[in-house]
């Protein structure tokens, strides 16, 4: 049998027959279907095609289509729903205009080439047909612009088209006698709820009315941008918006709304990420690397320089993978390529690496507030340099015979091959807590009274808080970098006992002579 593709009536507008027999090849009619269309034709998707849309999605891709021809905004775009009996009826329409044949076959589409297009596969709109015919129940599917007016149904396949008999998707066509302006889709269900997706889906693109876009922090036409989403006065609740990707929303790392710690975040132009075509789940890497740095990047060093403070609320308190943070440290480090220094108020502090965490702290119970350090990079005091300005009160100012031995511990360790640390010198009468020295992140802190004692138990001493780096006292890492300093300490002095016979030598010569010391009586 030959397949019956195709029937049509005799009545229709001259140049709607022409881009017809354009359409589709000429096949014998089928008399038994769409009487009430010009044409009739089956597009080859059977009611097995393995796709499976939420409502949602469904009303998002019916939106996106609108969104794409109406230079990216939903501002202009009627969403209308009436209730006809046990019926609503949803009609969406704006000014654009379009052929037919685009919604008749897949991967009819204008915006393949569009950079600014979320869509451009092709397939959306027989999908959309499908799922809300198939999975939903609707009686209605229905496209109209010009002089035309096009229905998606669900009816028998013609026989002899597959291997066993199966619903599948038709396009029923026919022309109108006066021409419309625009396009309207229009959809038929008896379920409010149905009805109701569609006019929820308006906020998941762009439009002046959608207060994900308002009062922006940065918007960078062409680009994107993104407005803050400061925490609620006394809540710990971290605040969540959302990701537009060239306008529409998309899932940020799973499929919820409201997931962006932080900021609503958006771009422009789709040459940001990859096409998707079920616009799925954007990844977190793909925002921190792709997404953040297109924006930044286009920032002016004004703009970048007012975020910092506006954005002042997280500078502490929040976890390093959030979007908020990464979009300040990005902000920062910008900066910072460009030798700028902001101004910071005193009781901000930026962190150092191996901070270690009772001098971090200290600095919180005085009220100082730790902040990422980065922020370092652009002018922020850092806490180690604000903890050892503070402990300035505890360091004694030295002799010359005390620096000359401090200079001789600095060069006895040169060949154990560790870390010189500086030593700052205490004086235990004024400072109690601490017995022959202490460890700290930048210095070494050592007692004057380890200072007068002989040149190898000073040495021992100062090794000994060098490898607190590693640990506490009773840690096992320090215990095993205090045996690794004592093996080096042992090679160092059989190799090069001459060294450090003359550094012993030097460093008694520093010392005070004993109190009853003195010229021998003559005889």
């Amino acid at each position: 049998m030959v397949p019956n593709w195709f029937i049509r009536k005799k009545d229709k507008p001259a140049d709607l027959e022409a881009r017809l027999e354009d359409a589709s090849p000429a096949n014998p009619q089928r008399a038994t279907l769409a009487e009430n269309f010009d044409s009739f034709r089956y597009l080859g998707i059977l009611d097995t095609y393995g796709v499976d849309w939420s409502l949602e999605k469904a009303a998002r891709d019916t939106l996106q289509n609108f969104f794409d021809g109406n230079n990216r905004t939903l501002d202009g775009v009627d969403v209308i729903v009436n209730q006809e009996g046990e019926d609503y009826t949803i009609r969406i329409s704006n000014h654009a205009e379009y052929d037919f044949r685009r919604l008749m076959h897949l991967g009819g589409t204008t915006k393949s080439d569009d950079p600014f297009a979320a869509g451009g596969f092709g397939e959306g709109t027989k999908i959309l047909a499908l799922a809300l015919l198939r999975d939903y129940g609707f009686s209605q599917v229905k496209f109209g612009s010009r002089n035309w007016e096009l229905d998606f149904v669900m009816d028998d396949v013609p026989k002899g088209e597959y291997v066993e008999q199966r619903k599948g998707l038709f396009a029923g066509l026919k022309g109108t006698e006066k021409r419309k302006a625009g396009n309207f889709i229009e959809f038929r269900t008896k379920k409010p709820e149905h009805a109701q997706a569609f006019v929820d889906a308006q906020e998941l693109f762009y439009s002046s009315d959608n207060p994900d876009f308002q009062n922006p922090s940065l918007d960078i036409p062409g680009v994107g941008g993104f407005k803050y989403l400061p925490r609620e006065e006394g809540s710990r609740n971290t605040p969540k918006g959302n990701f537009y990707h060239v306008g529409q929303r998309r899932h940020f790392d799973k499929e919820e709304w409201n997931t962006v710690e932080h900021v609503n975040i958006w771009t422009y132009v789709n040459d940001v990420l990859k096409k998707d075509r079920d616009r799925g789940v954007v990844t977190r890497r793909e925002i921190e690397e792709k997404v953040i740095p297109k924006i930044l990047d286009a920032g002016s060093r004004e703009d970048l320089s007012r975020l910092v403070y506006d954005m002042r609320p997280l500078w502490s308190g929040v976890w390093s993978f959030e979007v908020g943070y990464k979009l300040l440290e990005g902000i920062a480090k910008r900066l910072a390529k460009q030798d700028v220094k902001l101004e910071f108020d005193d009781k901000y502090l930026a962190s150092t690496a191996f901070m270690p965490s009772n001098i971090a702290d200290s600095l919180k119970q005085q009220g100082f507030v730790i902040c990422p350090g980065f922020l370092g990079e652009i002018g922020m005091k850092s806490a180690l340099e604000k903890f050892r300005d503070m402990q300035q009160h505890y360091r004694v100012e030295t002799t010359p015979d005390e620096e000359a031995r401090i200079s001789i511990l600095y060069e006895a360790i040169t060949p154990f091959q560790r870390d010189r640390k500086d030593v700052w010198v205490f004086d235990r009468e004024r400072e109690n807590s601490i017995i022959q020295g202490q460890y700290d992140e930048a210095f070494v802190w050592l007692s004057r009274e380890t200072l007068g004692k002989a040149f190898h138990e000073a040495l021992a001493t100062y090794l000994h808080e060098v490898d607190h780096k590693n640990g506490s006292d009773s840690s096992a890492e320090f215990s095993y970098a205090l045996t690794d300093t004592l093996g080096k300490v042992i090679s160092g002095i059989t190799t090069q006992p001459e060294l450090y016979q003359r550094l012993e030598k030097r460093w008694n010569q520093t010392l005070p002579k004993p109190k009853d010391a003195g010229t021998p009586p003559s005889k």
